[in-house]
This record gives C-alpha cells, sequence and structure tokens, in this order.
C-alpha cells in the first residue's frame, strides 16, 4: 500500500512538472504587425520653447489651498497666445476655479467622445532641496541635454504635448474622426477637488459618455523588471485608493517629573508600532496577474517558469515580491505613517498628540474596510480613529478592460512609436485624479510616452526633474499618432 501510494505521488509530481515544462516552453512572444506611423511636421526649436516657456510659470499647488487662480491665469494666458488654431478651432471652457475643457469637434459628432487629460499644477521645491537643483526647479533652462523645471515630467508635459500635437495637426487641415476632449486639472497634485471632480460634474450633467479616458501614470521603462531585456510599456488600467487616517491621542498635562506610564505622546506611539507590525494581507491583484501573464514569454526561461505557471507558483511570487518595497505595493495595501504631532515644551507632559497614517489601499478593499482594521488593530479606547480628509480619499478603482478600444488604440499607437516595447497592463500605486472619470467609463487608462529607468522615476516630485529635448519630442509625435489612430 506504501509503495503504491509513494508511485501515485512521483506520478503526480512528474505530471505537475510535465504541465510547468509545457506551459514554460510553449509561452512564446506573439507577432506584433502595425502599419507605420505618421509623423506631423514639428518645429521642434520652438516646441521645446513652448515648452519651456510654461515650465517657468510656478503653477504650485499647496495642500489645503485653493489652485493659485493668478499662476494658472498667467499659463491660460500663455496657452491662449502660443497655440492659436487651438483656440480658433476648438471650443474653451474655463471652469470656475480655473481648470480648462477644450472640444474638438469630430468628424462623426455622434460617436462617443475620447477624454485626453493633463494637468496644469505641480508640487512645490521644498527649500531645504532647492541647493541640490542643478538648474532651479522653474528655470525651464535647457542645459546639459536636458530641459530642468517642475513639470518636465509630471505634468506639464502631458498638457503642452497634447495642445503641440493638436496644433500642428489642425495647421495640416486634420479633424479628428470623433471628438476629443483635452481635460486639464489644476490641482491634481492635492486632490483634484477643484479641478476634475468639477470637469467630472460639468461632463455628468452633460451625459457625457466617453469611449475613454486617457491620463498620466505609466511609463516606458527599462531595466526595472529584473531579467526583462526589452523596455516594458507599463499602462495603468487601474490605481489603488487612497485613504489618511488620523490617529490622535489626549493627556492630563502637567509637568514631565510626573509623569503617567504612557503619554499622550507614549499612547499614539504604541498604536503606532501596532499597525506597523500588523501589515496587511497580501494577494496578486487581476492587473499584475495580467502583467505578469504578458511579460512572461519575453523571460529568460529561469523566470519564465514561475511566471507562465502562476497557477502554481503564485505564492511564491507574492512572497518574493513583498521583501523588495519597490514592489511590496502591488501585493498589499501599504501602512506609511506619514506626520506626527505631539508636545509643547521640554519638560511638560504633552496634552495632546497626532499621527497620520496614510494607505494605499489594494483592490478588494475598500476604505470602510481599512478604517476597520485599523480599529481593530490599535484596540486602545484612548486612541480616535478617524477619515483625516474625506474628500480626498477614495476606494481602488476597477480594473479598465485590456479588449476595449481604447487599450487597443493605445497599444497599437506604443507598438508605432516605440517598436521594441511590450505593452502590459500595470497597477499605479500613487493616486491619479482620472479615478473620478470612471463614473463616466470603466475605459479609463494612464499613460505618459515618455523612456526611462529608475533615476526617472524617482525625479517624479524629486529633485532635479528633467527631461531630454528629443523625448519630449517624440511624445508630441507619440500624441500625434495617437489622435490620428483613434478612430
Amino acid at each position: 500500500m506504501l509503495r503504491k501510494t509513494g508511485l501515485l505521488l512521483l506520478l503526480g509530481i512528474a505530471g505537475v512538472a510535465a504541465v510547468v515544462l509545457v506551459r514554460t516552453v510553449l509561452s512564446r512572444p506573439d507577432a506584433v504587425s502595425v502599419p507605420p506611423a505618421t509623423p506631423i511636421p514639428l518645429d521642434n526649436e520652438g516646441a521645446v520653447q513652448r515648452f519651456v516657456g510654461a515650465i517657468r510659470i510656478p503653477t504650485v499647488s499647496k495642500s489645503g489651498q485653493p489652485p493659485d487662480q493668478e499662476a494658472m491665469g498667467t499659463l491660460r494666458d500663455y496657452l491662449e497666445q502660443n497655440f492659436p488654431r487651438v483656440h480658433a478651432t476648438m471650443k474653451r471652457e474655463v471652469l470656475p476655479d480655473g481648470a480648462l475643457l477644450f472640444t474638438w469637434t469630430g468628424r462623426d459628432p455622434a460617436q462617443r467622445p475620447v477624454i485626453l487629460m493633463g494637468h496644469m499644477d505641480v508640487v512645490p521645491a521644498s527649500a531645504e532641496t532647492l541647493h541640490e537643483w542643478k538648474h532651479p526647479p522653474f528655470s525651464g533652462e535647457v542645459a546639459d541635454g536636458f530641459i530642468w523645471g517642475r513639470g518636465t515630467l509630471d505634468d506639464k508635459i502631458h498638457v503642452l504635448s497634447l495642445l503641440e500635437a493638436a496644433e500642428s495637426l489642425i495647421g495640416q487641415g486634420f479633424t479628428p474622426a470623433r471628438t476629443i476632449l483635452f481635460a486639464f486639472g489644476d490641482d491634481e497634485e492635492v486632490g483634484g477637488q477643484y479641478g476634475a471632480q468639477k470637469i467630472v460634474q460639468l461632463l455628468k450633467d452633460r451625459g457625457t459618455q466617453p469611449e475613454f479616458v486617457l491620463d498620466e501614470g505609466g511609463l516606458i521603462v527599462s531595466g526595472v523588471v529584473p531579467g526583462l531585456s526589452k523596455p516594458l510599456a507599463v499602462v495603468g488600467t487601474a490605481e489603488k485608493g487612497y485613504l489618511d487616517v488620523a490617529l490622535s491621542t489626549t493627556g492630563r498635562g502637567g509637568h514631565s517629573s510626573e509623569p503617567p506610564p504612557h503619554t499622550a505622546i507614549g499612547q499614539l506611539s504604541a498604536a503606532i508600532t501596532k499597525l506597523e507590525n500588523n501589515q496587511f494581507p497580501s494577494s496578486m491583484p487581476s492587473v499584475i496577474h495580467d502583467q505578469y501573464t504578458t511579460i512572461a514569454p519575453y523571460m529568460p526561461f529561469s523566470k519564465r517558469i514561475f511566471l507562465a505557471n502562476l497557477w502554481l507558483f503564485q505564492p511564491l511570487v507574492v512572497i518574493t515580491s513583498l521583501s523588495d518595497p519597490a514592489t511590496a505595493g502591488s501585493f498589499r495595501t501599504s501602512t506609511a505613517v506619514t506626520m506626527i504631532q505631539g508636545g509643547f515644551a521640554e519638560n511638560a507632559l504633552p496634552t495632546s498628540a497626532r499621527a497620520n497614517v496614510n494607505f494605499r489601499i489594494l483592490p478588494g478593499e475598500t476604505r470602510a474596510s481599512v478604517m476597520e482594521r485599523v480599529r481593530d488593530t490599535v484596540k486602545d479606547p484612548g486612541v480616535t480613529v478617524a477619515n483625516a480628509h474625506v474628500a480626498d480619499s477614495h476606494d481602488p478603482s476597477i480594473p479598465a478592460p485590456l479588449d476595449s478600444s481604447g487599450y487597443k488604440t493605445l497599444a497599437l499607437t506604443i507598438h508605432q512609436i516605440f517598436p521594441d516595447a511590450i505593452v502590459a497592463p500595470n497597477l499605479l500605486n500613487a493616486a491619479t485624479d482620472s479615478t473620478f472619470y470612471t463614473v463616466l467609463t470603466p475605459n479609463v487608462y494612464r499613460f505618459m510616452a515618455v523612456e526611462g529607468d529608475n533615476s526617472v522615476l524617482a525625479m517624479i516630485h524629486g529633485v532635479n526633474e528633467r527631461i531630454a529635448p528629443e523625448k519630449y519630442l517624440k511624445t508630441v509625435q507619440f500624441t500625434a499618432q495617437l489622435i490620428q489612430n483613434i478612430r
């Protein structure tokens, strides 16, 4: 009996091994054949200078404040002066808080429109890091082979490349097949309350149902996935949810020479420690599963075994990914203590303490489930748990489909302009204001036609944000090709 059981076990193992081997061998890249791109004639120097001029306008968003109307007004005037064909051809609407909505009527207005997004605001450059900038953050200097400044990557590049491409296409007498909307928010960096949310409400009131929406959120990256030799064009088909939780405590105060067992700060610290020591459970979202399935055929055999057989190796892939902070966020709701306040004197007991804990919520969780878990983990009636910014919080987006005309058009354009790239879906760990557009259509995608590596990712919101002029011009050509491909 024992011998028979052992034989059956060996046969079972051999069968599984055979399935793994066959699936790995059969996992091969699909042949991609696309029509050639149709480059547009560009005044390269002029395009770069128009981009530079926009970078020099400090449209900085500050937390808790509405958009800077003076800076935004300056930028709107600048765009009007520098893109006359766009403003003469399209209907431009300035929303009460300063966001912009352009309508480019297509040859068949009865078709559902397409929305191409961008945002005009940028994050500040902190005073503590100004000395680290090789060229000032709002100089727009063209030096050392780059254009320098805030917005070169996030996200004036989207706004300017859209307008530059449209200006050239209109000059050639081009009219899009269907109506295209340019939606430019003015406070994306602080939640989109005045920009994206107001634009979406306006479109919702009008009954607008777009075919698809495209925003920032993906790049063409190289050297980011170990073992992958080809560039990877990651298209954000979903993004994680966002939630700031405020933890607060109170104390009786008094002289520090007579402390209680736990001060308000000590009690708060214990709660924080519980949260950090009890991370959220891990899983592989469907978006990441689709991404790994897509790139598996391009991986070396030793790695292809695992990615082509996620039915068997998914738990191992997840565990391995959790060990790297760069990838862990794709497999669990992340917990980050970002701010803490408490105390008013060195020799006085604190009467209160407060901390902010930022959660990026994995699909499958919600703001409500995160709040419930935080309370269950802290389990301290002396610690108040509250949603710190209700207006800025949101649940994870539902993954956009990969078989829609929007995704197919985007993939086609990527293959035309970046023929070596693999196109794969991606889960965006950061937040964009495109999440508000999911009430209009499930087909919301996030992609920016910029090539780079980890160093480029570090520049977004970081020091020395910059882009090479030729890469900006390639982004313009990509945008023009995308507009021409929309049918």
